[in-house]
């Protein structure tokens, strides 16, 4: 039983590897779990943990989504365009901050889905778009960790551990700053021949000339404003940000009778609870609170997560680790690896390989050897916060 077990899990996880988000993957894991169940594996606990990241994944997917098609890219790279006066510096300054921003509103992915069409827009200027999409990049999945709605996998690992959300805030808050930061000024540091480059700036009253009527703008973006209230204010009532999060998504948009671009994520969400379930019926030891406390342990379990998360992908990765982490320190590392680790290679993160598809042929090369030795003086950093905190 163990073996065929074992060869379950195996085949989810190579499957998940190679073919992360996509039919073919959901396929193969959903056989594998179900051959699980039939064994006898408990269904209950795996959707306990994936039905609150899911739903909070569709709201913000469909949210940005919404956003997007009504026309909300092309208004906010004129704004940016105006706002930086010019400077390519002063641009990817705010390019990434308005990223962090989103992120910590609609999660990374979310977050990319909502900056690439403005990135986008913004080469009509002759602004310097590989600069500005490689901070995006790095900004949206280093910030995910800092706050529990910035990344799906903060949620999975709150509600596997049963931690507050405002505790989990207090101690990833600074390490998510830190890790974006230090992400964020690596690679201005990389591109700065790019970015020294003044592009061309619009002038202060430009308007785009695609732009749509505001109208079917002002309900979405009142739908983002109250879904960011909710997901802020949730934790300081000890409750998690999925729910109300989308609610508000939800109540907004009907409120002001807009058709919303639906997304349903379910290839995630099936991929995630399958690999948490052929991982649960393992009932391989966990990482328990045994020197967990330790720096050195912290940064082994973090290093660990990011390589495995940055070769295989964080999809299936995180899955695995969330089933199997019982303490909190150990839990904040994971998310560390998960989220900055995954930076590393192109097929790391799920949220980069989104941002390469909706760039299309413009997504420019991400080359490991330039960012995996970021990506690892990123998690170490993040890492120390962390541990500070506890």
């Amino acid at each position: 039983m163990l073996i065929l077990r074992l060869i379950l899990a195996a085949v989810t996880v190579i499957a998940l590897a190679f073919a992360p988000g996509t039919s073919a993957g959901s396929v193969v894991a959903l056989a594998a779990a179900a051959t699980d169940v039939a064994l006898g594996a408990s269904v209950g606990p795996a959707l306990h943990i994936v039905g609150p990241m899911f739903v909070f994944l569709g709201a913000a997917l469909t949210l940005a989504a919404t956003l997007a098609r009504a026309g909300l890219g092309e208004r906010v790279a004129t704004a940016l365009a105006v706002r930086a006066r010019g400077s390519s510096y002063r641009l990817y300054a705010h390019v990434c901050v308005l990223c962090a921003l989103l992120t910590a509103t609609v999660s990374l992915d979310g977050a990319v889905v909502l900056m690439v069409p403005p990135l986008l827009a913004l080469k009509r200027h002759r602004a310097p778009f590989p600069s500005l999409f490689l901070g995006t990049v790095v900004v949206a999945n280093a910030f995910s960790i800092a706050v529990p709605q910035g990344n799906p996998t903060n949620l999975l690992i709150i509600a596997r551990l049963g931690l507050s959300p405002d505790a989990f805030l207090a101690h990833m808050l600074a390490p998510g700053l830190l890790a974006a930061a230090l992400c964020a000024g690596a690679v201005a540091a990389g591109e700065r021949h790019r970015l020294a480059v003044p592009y061309r700036a619009p002038a202060p009253d430009a308007k785009a000339p695609t732009s749509p009527p505001m109208p079917p703008t002002r309900g979405p973006l009142l739908a983002l404003l109250l879904a960011a209230l909710a997901a802020w204010i949730a934790p300081l009532f000890g409750v998690a940000p999925s729910w109300p999060f989308a609610a508000a998504v939800a109540l907004a948009l009907l409120a002001t009778r807009t058709r919303p671009a639906t997304i349903v994520p379910w290839q995630i969400g099936v991929q995630i609870a399958s690999a948490l379930l052929v991982v649960q019926a393992l009932g391989v030891p966990q990482l328990g609170p045994t020197a967990s406390q330790a720096l050195p342990a912290l940064l082994l379990v973090s290093a660990s997560v990011g390589a495995a998360a940055a070769l295989l992908n964080n999809l299936p990765v995180g899955a695995s680790v969330v089933a199997l982490v019982t303490a909190a320190p150990v839990g904040y590392a994971a998310s560390v690896g998960l989220a900055v680790g995954s930076l590393a290679t192109p097929q790391g993160s799920v949220a980069t390989l989104l941002a390469k598809d909706l760039a299309g042929r413009d997504a420019p090369t991400v080359q490991t050897r330039r960012l995996a030795p970021l990506a690892a003086t990123a998690v170490a950093t993040a890492t120390l916060a962390a541990w500070l905190t506890l």
